[in-house]
């Protein structure tokens, strides 16, 4: 099961939820504060490489993405 991470829109808390895929966007309580306004934060997830050394993928060096599928639009990245 994934984990999603979500936000309360009423008093701003963070948190995450192990759920199953079919359930990601179901009606969920804060349980912080109890309000149902709550929403789904995009997520970003890293890969260990072969030799367990952090992310397989680095967006911060301002590498180069030539693909256009890392939303640089293609070309150098500045991030």
């Amino acid at each position: 099961m994934p984990m999603y991470e979500y936000e309360c829109k009423t008093c701003g808390k963070s948190f995450e939820l192990l759920r199953r895929m079919q359930q990601a966007d179901t009606d969920i309580v804060c349980r912080h504060c109890g309000a149902t306004t709550i929403q789904r934060k995009l997520s970003v997830f890293a890969s260990v490489s072969k030799e367990g050394h952090g992310a397989t993928t680095d967006f911060s060096s301002g590498g180069s993405c030539s693909s256009g599928l890392c939303g640089c639009g293609g070309g150098s990245c500045s991030f």
